[in-house]
């Protein structure tokens, strides 16, 4: 004992001389602030963001699972997922309860926009798959939509306009039973457009594109409206004209007293419920659809010299009796398809589907104290969607087709007349862009199918009558008349 002592002693001495007592004295400062240091490391442990924790937790992830600390418990795991770093209210702002900056990978999801699919319903004629003039304009201003509003995806649906299964009777059926089948938009006539606003199956429209008039041909601008509220955005006209073949008619045709000379058969369906030609020269005889009640109406006066006109041109060959067998406008295309027929009534727009060097079109003349162009129709974007959102968005594709460049070519480019009062930068170089302006500029827009349906078949029946030589104008106005009342 004695020894180790004396060992421990002569240890210190040696110390002290290789070290002075200054030195010793900061010898033993060292040591405790190394002590200090291994204390407060321990702290920074504990610490959720502390650099020495980080590399502890990757230590133990990359441990085998056997050699690992036991796992937490769930409750544990939850509680730590959910707490809020600001429930703390003594916490030290820009302390451990700071949330962690987000990933990289975690802003991309964010910063990936919401792709918003807008169902699109359309008529055949508007078929891109079909290669129509109609449909591929569709289609090219849906591809301009889309690259201007990435986050919206455009499907189309084709339905018929006629029979068992046409577009309005899809509506009201999927209305009833299957309510997602339902479109956001679907593009109507504006008689398919007044049926579903009466069914309550077209959702009003707040727009501001309609609100500038001076921009608007006033036939389209109307179009819009029903019940004194917006159901529809115009896009494209349409309207009753003369398609010809020169070849076959000689020189350019001017007005009726012209036309009905040359002898030849003007073709139309008068024995077709639907056919407009008699009810046009009606209205540009002075007449008028509806009495001041706006119930449907017939001027006998006006209705008599309609008939007279028929007549006297059938006694020029231009309305022959034979025209009582054609029932629809398939049968008119085609007798001038064959070559039966060198003039026919038609639509604008089967003009322009059909149109090739050989075939010309021109307005239907009216009488020279009367300027309006009577029965132009419109194909309007009805709003059917419920939600919100998609209403938002639809209401944005209809606007842009009826923005006022966009119209302006896809209606040249689709074979229709603009919606648009412009200078028609698109329509400069177009054969017809002097007509189409001039009957977009005097159009009156068609009437309702409630009154046409009633008066319409029975202008055609008395057509038909005084063109088959059955009964006098008179008599034949006479009992139109009678029928309706």
């Amino acid at each position: 004992m004695k020894s180790s002592y004396s060992t421990v002693r002569k240890a210190k001495s040696k110390f002290r001389e290789l070290f002075p007592e200054r030195a010793y004295v900061y010898m033993h400062f060292l040591l405790f602030i190394l002590i200090i240091f291994m204390i407060g490391g321990c702290s920074l442990i504990n610490k959720p963001d502390s650099p020495l924790n980080g590399i502890l937790n990757i230590s133990i992830n990359n441990e085998d699972p056997e050699t690992t600390p036991e796992a937490a418990e769930p409750e544990d795991m939850i509680a730590e997922v959910t707490a809020d770093p600001a429930a703390d209210s003594d916490a030290d702002p820009g302390s451990e309860n700071e949330p962690e900056e987000k990933t990289a990978a975690e802003e991309s999801v964010e910063q990936t926009p919401i792709i918003k699919t807008i169902c699109l319903w359309v008529p055949p004629q508007f078929d891109p798959e079909q290669g129509t003039q109609g449909g591929k304009a569709l289609a090219e201003a849906i591809v301009s939509y889309t690259e201007l509003h990435p986050n919206i995806n455009i499907t189309l649906r084709v339905k018929a306009t006629t029979g068992a299964s046409n577009v309005l009777s899809a509506l009201t059926a999927a209305n009833n039973i299957a309510k997602p089948a339902l479109p956001s938009l679907v593009l109507l006539s504006r008689g398919d457009m007044e049926t579903t606003v009466q069914r309550g199956l077209a959702k009003p429209i707040t727009t501001s594109i309609l609100s500038d008039s001076s921009t608007w041909y006033s036939y389209a601008r109307q179009s819009a409206v029903n019940d004194s509220m917006i159901y529809g955005i115009p896009v494209l006209g349409d309207s009753l004209v003369l398609t010809y073949r020169m070849s076959k008619t000689g020189a350019e045709m001017t007005d009726w007293q012209d036309i009905l000379t040359r002898g030849l058969p003007i073709g139309f369906a008068p024995s077709s419920a639907s056919s407009l030609f008699g009810t046009f020269i009606y209205l540009s005889q002075g007449g008028k659809l509806t009495n001041d009640q706006g119930q449907p109406y017939l001027d006998p006066k006006k209705l008599t010299d309609t008939l007279t006109f028929f007549v006297s041109g059938g006694q020029n060959g231009a309305f022959p009796p034979s025209l009582s067998q054609l029932i629809d406008q398939s049968q008119v295309w085609q007798r001038f398809s064959d070559g039966t027929m060198s003039i026919i009534v038609s639509q604008f727009s089967s003009f322009r589907h059909y149109q090739t060097p050989e075939i010309s079109v021109h307005e239907i003349p009216t009488p020279e104290q009367y300027t309006d162009y009577p029965l132009v129709s419109t194909w309007n974007f009805v709003l059917i969607e419920d939600d919100p959102d998609l209403q938002a968005e639809a209401v944005s594709f209809a606007e842009y087709m009826a923005d006022i460049n966009t119209n302006d070519i896809f209606s040249v480019n689709a074979g229709y007349l603009p919606v648009r009062n412009s200078v028609h930068e698109a329509w400069q170089d177009d054969p017809q862009s002097s007509l189409a302006q001039m009957m977009s500029e005097n159009a009156v827009l068609i009437p309702n199918n409630q009154i046409l349906n009633k008066i319409v078949p029975v202008i055609n029946n008395a057509v038909n009558q005084v063109i088959k030589n059955q009964m006098t104008p008179e008599n034949a106005a006479q009992e139109a008349v009678s029928t309706l009342n």
